[in-house]
């Protein structure tokens, strides 16, 4: 019997077995979320191995139901229980209640708007870093270069290190995120051997940390989020535990790179896919000069909105989830407690009704109107959406524009959507051909 009532009380899915709805959400999500919603429309329900029972929807005020819902009967930490092996239980990602509204807090402080020219300091070094050898007509792995930058920036904000000291640390990441990146089990189910792994993985990263904090802690100074971790103290005048500022590192260190490095990736193959765009953006980007300081990049309209229109088209994280704790009301069924419900964003993004012609990179439609937080929602939303959405869309737009601004770029064959642990990649690390443009 499962943890809820009755299937009967669920809207229609396929008719899969659980081992095969987790192959095909695993190996071919965007195509398996594509035929669900041809066969069974807005709301169906996918039963998973590990994953437990979801009910997918993607209409907007399905969608607002569950932003706006009672967080306390929408547990947002048990929908990604699953990273809790990986991130840590004091992880701002699977907490929920009091907790996290704590957690959240804390954090918040760190990602200050008066600090955008310092933020886009760090992204433009990190970016000219990783593409100064770029000067004749090259070969690269646009995919892996992005995640060389995403990952320096989130380390040197993050901890506070120079540059030269974020390679230690970059290294330890990418030990753990290539056991994270195969999907297999890693909690109690693991195969023993991929657990020995994982845990000696998580157990160098988690030493690394434990000896930045040592080091940092009677000196915490500096804006870095370690050092905002360092001053905190509970109403008795406690310091933060140091399990619980490692998990947080942990969490910011892990969640804040992929997925902004796949995005840029992404908006470099959706402007080769729509060469109109492209043009357009260099034009902008031609018109500000190469002189414009680093912090205005961010606003440049039809920059920001290639980037929002990326995110549109190819959400990196395609759907969030909350479970239930408690019976609650879609518009036109009734779920019951021990669900998860499951706002899509790949789905609700592709509405045409929310955006004409939706199958099209068109990043005009942003310059035009602001759509609804429940028809575009690719940082999540609600009390859960993502606390670093706006230093994410400064990395990304910071990256992309010097990158289409000095470079001409060219993904070299086709590109297909692949899975990397909850994000949604370029296949074959997006191959591309980049040569100096001649005025850079």
């Amino acid at each position: 019997m499962s943890a809820f009532d009755s299937a009967a009380a669920l809207p229609r899915g396929p008719e899969l077995s659980a081992s095969e709805t987790t192959f095909h959400w695993l190996a071919r999500p965007f195509a398996f979320l594509d035929e669900c919603a041809a066969e069974y429309g807005d709301t169906f329900t996918l039963h998973y191995t590990r994953f437990g029972t979801h009910v997918v929807l993607s209409h907007p005020e399905d969608v607002r139901r569950v932003f706006t819902g009672d967080p306390a009967t929408l547990h947002a930490g048990r929908g990604n229980a699953l990273l809790e092996p990986i991130l840590g239980r004091h992880s701002l990602l699977v907490l929920d209640g009091d907790d996290h509204l704590r957690e959240r807090a804390r954090l918040q402080a760190t990602f200050r708007p008066d600090r955008t020219k310092e933020y886009a300091r760090i992204v433009a070094e990190a970016t000219h870093r990783w593409t100064a050898s770029w000067n004749g007509g090259s070969t690269v792995s646009m995919q892996r270069v992005a995640l060389e930058i995403s990952k320096e920036v989130i380390i040197r904000f993050a901890l506070g290190v120079a540059p030269d000291e974020a390679g230690r640390f970059s290294r330890l990441i990418d030990s753990l995120m290539a056991l994270v990146g195969t999907n297999a089990p890693l909690g109690e189910e693991a195969d023993e051997r991929v657990a020995r792994r994982f845990q000696s993985a998580r157990g160098a990263l988690d030493a690394a940390l434990q000896e930045q904090v040592e080091r940092r802690r009677d000196g915490a100074d500096g804006e870095d989020l370690l050092a905002m971790l360092l001053r905190v103290r509970s109403e008795s005048g406690e310091r933060l535990c140091d399990a619980a500022m490692r998990d947080q590192l942990i969490t910011m260190l892990l969640a804040g790179h992929e997925t902004t490095a796949s995005s840029v990736t992404w908006a470099l193959v959706c402007l080769n896919e729509q060469p109109e765009a492209l043009r357009k953006l260099v034009a902008e980007l031609s018109e500000a000069g190469q002189g414009l300081a680093v912090e205005r990049l961010v606003g440049l309209p039809y920059l920001q909105a290639v980037c929002l229109e990326t995110l549109r088209l190819r959400p990196v994280i395609p759907v969030v989830s909350r479970q239930l704790t408690a019976p609650f009301h879609l518009r036109d069924q009734a779920l019951p407690a021990g669900v998860f419900v499951t706002p899509s964003a790949y789905l609700a993004q592709r509405r045409a009704e929310s955006f004409p012609d939706p199958e099209q990179f068109r990043p005009e439609r942003f310059l035009e109107r602001r759509p609804s937080p429940y028809a575009y929602f690719p940082f999540g939303g609600g009390a859960r959406r993502c606390i670093g959405m706006s230093f994410a869309l400064l990395e990304m737009q910071v990256v992309l524009g010097m990158l289409v601004r000095t470079f001409r770029i060219a993904p070299l064959g086709p590109v297909r959507p692949v899975r990397r642990a909850v994000t949604i990649v370029a296949s074959g690390g997006a191959k591309m051909h980049v040569e100096r443009r001649p005025t850079a």
